[in-house]
């Protein structure tokens, strides 16, 4: 007696899926041929998303298109750069460490197409467009069988000891910045393209198996992830989600045919007539027997965990229930991308395939010209429904058939399902480097201390998707130069759309108002109370004026409306006069923006900078004529004035200091210059009378009446008065004020 026993090897599977591949699978089925011991199982879903190093790692065969993290082939030791920063005129610098990694990441045993977009940390490393969010060198490998090696590497490694990698896709990153995740290499993941478009179940299976397994035209994945030491593991991690069942081709012993296991036509199946086999020779057959095992038996609950291509291939998970007793829930890992609907019909059409094959039929039948094998599907006039040979038995003729109920898609109707909603990161451009220049009275971090040195403040910004730059100085002949450093945020800036009128800088500015359009729609600016505003929020400069504003109105498309101003912060009442229209407005920060070391320009001279972002084509310029604001003394205040018995004019005025932000004796503000020194200009407005000069240690002066007496002879209704304070790099900003006679 001849026996070829086929077992059945996964469960029940349906929808648009397993209505394109279903049939019987034998466990026994010659192993030589086909199969070879069962290994390790395929890549689950938490080992795709995780990138690896450790040797054995799998390599997964990627089909359409997957989100996976790859594993670390090759690797050289972190690159650490210095750079000295600060360190002029006296100051101590600052000695910053920076670092890089080179490396390479094996992403696909079967060859691709290229890859998507990469992912750093679960944030976007690599836009859709190709462009890279962090600095790095990238080459892309396919894995092709002529693959050359790549040159990093073999720079790295000994002459001729540099594998190819041939028939591995790699990713090989040079240099690639590592500030932005903690000097580590950060965990990546790749949206790989190895098919156009998506890809059939039959194609899946026709590779794993080596062509040998022929299926009919089936459904699609957007994409798949095999990996297994074999064949058979490979195969059987498949089936574990979608049963693949095969049988074995009569004329053919190495080939292996599949059959759709969902009957979706009623009238599918051959009928068998006559009757059952009682007695074969003179050997008693048993008669047919149908049994069911327990409802408590089967799945009552079935999910399916999948890779979503519309929450960018993050996991998701649908469930089937099925109403009635028992208890049994089965939770599968079924490492594909593919859509949620397709996910949910997989998980119904299981649960259901299970219950109705619950139900089993013993039968012999005479054997005759009909073929009788594993998969072929059966009606019979005693027994309700279709039925699926699982195994055959030969004996002298009768053939004895065990076969189980066919799942049909009578419970099955088109199901929408919602896997949930996520809220990506962003994939947006850098844009190219817009730089400013902020020469500033005072430290943005220490605002009431006097200043020893020039505050030359760097501010930048990009497009939505910027993120950072480096900086260069000015060289001999120009073009950029040295190294000072990195701006590592963008800086909230925009332009003005109008022109600030002048104010008052003692009184908040009630009256006037201004717009600004931000350097991208993803900056914003808030409101500030008045106690937000003693803490210092809201200070910018507009121009060369410093201002905090309490009122930030939106008015869209990026545009904002400033009101309620205090004007001419940091001894900058003098710029008050001097806006005009599409000036730089720069929201003071600085964590963002980047203070330039002394040493990297000369005080008082024109001075220029460079800016090099990530999507830069060339450096980008910022220029200022004369920094160095911060060693300037403050101009005077609150002048007085009157005509003594005598005839002589006595001028007085307030002293104000650099360092008078803080009012420690309550008497008079620090003195912050070398000595105290005052100029005083006295002066027709027209000309007509020789301009006197005088200069005072002390905020007092006597103009005497031989020269106050050419003012009247020349009927001059007014004097020009201008006070300066004297410092050791040069005048303060003019007290200018009339004085009537």
């Amino acid at each position: 007696m001849a026996t070829l026993v086929l077992t059945a090897v996964g469960t029940a599977i349906g929808g648009p899926i397993g209505g394109a591949i279903g049939a019987i699978i034998g466990q026994q089925f010659d192993q030589n041929i086909l199969f070879k011991p069962q290994g390790r199982e395929g890549p689950r879903l938490q080992e795709l998303a995780v990138q690896t190093s450790s040797y054995g790692s799998q390599i997964p065969r990627i089909f359409g298109r997957m989100r996976v993290a790859g594993t670390v082939v090759w690797a050289t030791d972190l690159k650490e750069t210095r750079n000295r920063e600060g360190g002029g005129k006296g100051q101590p610098s600052t000695t910053i460490y920076s670092y890089s990694a080179c490396f390479a990441v094996a992403l696909s045993s079967r060859r691709i197409q290229g890859i998507g977009r990469i992912w750093a940390d679960g944030k976007i490393f690599r836009g859709v467009a190709g462009d890279f969010k962090t600095a790095t060198r990238f080459t892309f490998y396919a894995g092709s069988e002529d693959q050359p090696v790549d040159g990093l590497m073999a720079s790295a490694e000994a002459y001729g000891g540099t594998p190819a990698y041939r028939g591995l896709a790699l990713a090989v990153f040079e240099d690639m910045d590592l500030t932005e995740y903690g000097n580590r290499i950060p965990s990546l993941t790749f949206e790989v393209i190895a098919d156009d478009g998506s890809v059939s179940i039959a194609e899946i299976i026709s590779d794993l198996s080596g062509d040998r397994i022929v299926l009919p035209a089936s459904e699609a994945l957007v994409g798949y992830a095999a990996g297994s030491e074999d064949r058979h593991a490979a195969l059987r991690s498949l089936s574990d989600s979608i049963p693949l069942s095969f049988s074995s081709d009569p004329v053919a012993i190495d080939r292996i045919e599949a059959e759709a296991r969902l009957v979706a036509d009623p009238a599918t199946g051959s009928t068998i007539d006559g009757d059952f086999v009682r007695v074969a020779g003179r050997q008693e057959i048993a008669p047919p027997e149908q049994r069911s095992a327990s409802i408590s038996a089967t799945p009552r609950q079935l999910s399916v965990r999948y890779y979503d291509p519309a929450r960018d291939y993050q996991s998701g998970i649908q469930s089937a229930f099925r109403p009635g007793a028992g208890r049994i829930s089965l939770a599968r890992n079924f490492p594909a991308t593919m859509a949620v609907n397709d996910a949910r019909a997989l998980a119904v059409d299981g649960l259901w395939s299970a219950y109705d094959e619950r139900s089993t039929l013993q039968v012999s039948v005479a054997l005759g010209s009909r073929p009788y094998r594993p998969g072929l599907l059966l009606k019979f006039a005693a027994f309700e429904g279709l039925w699926r040979i699982r195994q055959c038995e030969i004996g002298r003729g009768f053939v004895q058939l065990s076969l189980t109920r066919a799942s049909s898609n009578k419970y099955l109707s088109p199901i929408d399902s919602e896997q949930g909603r996520n809220l990506p990161d962003p994939d947006r451009l850098a844009g190219s480097t817009r730089l400013v220049l902020v020469d500033l009275p005072f430290a943005i971090d220490a605002p009431a201390a006097v200043s020893d040195s020039a505050r030359l403040y760097a501010a930048a910004a990009g497009d939505v998707g910027w993120r950072n730059a480096q900086l260069f100085a000015s060289g001999p002949d120009g073009a950029p130069g040295a190294y000072i450093g990195q701006i590592a945020a963008p800086t909230i800036m925009g332009t003005t759309l109008g022109t600030l009128a002048p104010a008052s800088p003692a009184l908040i500015d009630q009256v006037n108002s201004i717009d600004v359009e931000m350097r991208n729609p993803a900056m914003t600016l808030a409101y500030a109370n008045d106690s937000q505003l003693l803490a210092g929020n809201n200070i910018a400069a507009i121009g060369g004026e410093v201002i905090q504003f309490a009122e930030a109105m939106s008015l869209g498309n990026g545009q904002y409306r400033l009101a309620r101003l205090i004007r001419g912060l940091g001894g900058t009442e003098a710029e008050i006069t001097r806006h005009s229209a599409n000036e730089d407005f720069i929201l003071l920060d600085a964590a963002s923006m980047l203070e330039i070391a002394p040493a990297a320009y000369f005080v008082f001279s024109p001075t220029t900078v460079f800016a090099l972002g990530r999507d830069d084509l060339a450096p980008m310029p910022a220029s200022t004529a004369s920094p160095g604001r911060a060693l300037m003394p403050w101009s005077p205040v609150h002048p007085t004035w009157n005509f003594m018995d005598n005839g002589d004019l006595a001028i007085g005025w307030t002293r104000r200091s650099r360092a008078g932000t803080i009012w420690s004796d309550h008497v008079e503000v620090p003195l912050a210059e070398e000595v105290e020194k005052y100029r005083v200009e006295l002066s027709a407005s027209d000309g007509s009378v020789a301009p006197v000069f005088q200069e005072s240690a002390v905020p007092l002066i006597i103009v005497s009446v031989a020269e106050i007496d050419p003012f009247f002879i020349n009927n001059i209704s007014n004097i020009s008065a201008r006070i300066f304070q004297v410092g050791a790099h040069g005048l303060s900003e003019a007290l200018v004020f009339e004085i009537p006679l």
